[in-house]
């Protein structure tokens, strides 16, 4: 009986928030005529009244420093430790503004290592120092484009191809959050869930829904570089499963990262 009482609530509370992120009102929106190629193209619009657009609106000057601080960040690099199941690897990772993204890791003990990138075009990877370059297969390379966003996706609010609305607040990890959720047209949605005292990322939930695959951030520690929040603690899990926690030990912003840099090197070099 225990155990059907837990499910039915389980359910109940999944409808319950399914029927608030349906209702119009927290549905972030604007009139047709306000939809201009500009505001489509602004990372941080103002967004109207609404519940969900003040949430929004807050967290884009509180929580992430405002359009001024953000127009100042063009790219990143971060250098740190990651641990995983098999042990410890070095990580360095370099972004650029919208969605270059190449990181290499490196296992000290062995001298083994792994190059994952995306040049905005291409996603490919390197094993070894003395392996060839190649093209990520398709799921991979899936997962690691919607990885790469700069920033996230809750930025560009109404860019093509997303769905922004407000589905609950609840408590994570200690602290009451605004859930918040962006469907994709790449098939993904992305559950963020920010604190509503300091409007940081607490967690983030990817879904595949082509897939099933579930995957969950969370992020601690956070600094402020150009006004811009940097978490320096990050824990992966997949499925509910721990899969990594990563400590950022170097943290430099526009650090002279080039297009260039992301590129898939010739199969000779």
């Amino acid at each position: 009986m225990i155990r059907m009482l837990r499910i039915y609530c389980m359910l109940s509370l999944a409808a319950g928030a399914q029927l608030l992120a349906s209702d119009p009102k927290n549905v972030l929106s604007l009139p047709p005529e306000e939809l201009n190629v500009i505001v489509r193209k602004t990372p941080m619009p103002e967004l109207g009244d609404s519940r969900i657009a003040k949430i929004l609106n807050r967290y884009f000057k509180e929580g992430l420093g405002g359009p001024e601080n953000w127009n100042k960040v063009v790219s990143l690099k971060v250098r740190g430790r990651l641990e995983t199941k098999d042990g410890e690897l070095e990580l360095t990772a370099y972004q650029k503004k919208p969605n270059l993204l190449k990181m290499n890791l490196l296992d000290k003990t062995s001298q083994n290592g792994l190059t994952l990138a995306y040049d905005g075009e291409v996603a490919w990877k390197k094993v070894g120092r003395r392996g060839q370059p190649e093209r990520m297969g398709e799921a991979e390379a899936r997962r690691f484009i919607h990885s790469a966003r700069f920033g996230n996706y809750l930025l560009y609010p109404f860019a093509g191809g997303k769905r922004i609305s407000l589905v609950d607040t609840v408590p994570i990890d200690g602290a009451i959050c605004h859930q918040i959720r962006v469907e994709l047209d790449s098939g993904y949605q992305v559950d963020y869930y920010i604190d509503i005292r300091s409007y940081l990322e607490i967690k983030v939930v990817n879904t595949d829904l082509r897939s099933g695959a579930v995957n969950s951030i969370v992020y601690k520690d956070y600094t402020r570089e150009f006004g811009m929040p940097i978490a320096k603690k990050v824990e992966s899990r997949e499925e509910g499963e721990w899969v990594s926690s990563l400590v950022l030990e170097e943290i430099k912003v526009n650090s002279g990262v080039m297009p260039w840099m992301f590129h898939m090197p010739d199969q000779n070099q």
